[in-house]
């Protein structure tokens, strides 16, 4: 698992989000390769635990077809350094800085998190990466 450090006022500032608003909501992209959910991968236990306790077993997920989609969103309002966060709180993911070999952690802050009632087809890629405007609008038609 790879985290990245994300910068809540830039993510902002792209996406249009109001000032007035606290945070950015990111959707939530299950990936189309399965390699990455095996049965001894904790993901969707720590994140049901901690943000999200609808969120679908890693068999719904499979039996359902879910790969490929995305299936809701959540309001990411902070990006702390892991060492600002207590570890009995948080699930906490390496992130790579490139060829220094150096390791950095962060957590993310995630105060909301919303189903999807139709899930969206959406190609995927690796790190935080933007939909495209029709996908864009699509969630936002099923969260109006």
């Amino acid at each position: 698992n790879r985290t990245y450090p994300l910068d809540i006022s830039s993510l902002s500032a792209k996406s249009g989000a109001s000032a007035s608003r606290k945070g950015v909501w990111i959707a939530i992209h299950v990936s189309s390769s399965k390699r990455n959910l095996s049965k001894n991968d904790p993901t969707c236990s720590i994140i049901r635990l901690q943000c999200w306790e609808q969120l679908p077993s890693l068999d719904e997920l499979k039996q359902k077809n879910h790969f490929g989609k995305i299936i809701g969103i959540a309001r990411f309002i902070d990006c702390l350094k892991a060492e600002d966060v207590p570890d009995d709180v948080v699930w906490k993911g390496d992130y790579s800085s490139g060829g220094g070999g150096k390791s950095q952690r962060y957590c993310w802050i995630i105060d909301e998190v919303r189903a999807l009632e139709r899930l969206i087809e959406c190609k995927g890629n690796t790190g935080v990466w933007k939909v495209d405007d029709q996908i864009a609008k699509q969630i936002y038609k099923e969260i109006a």
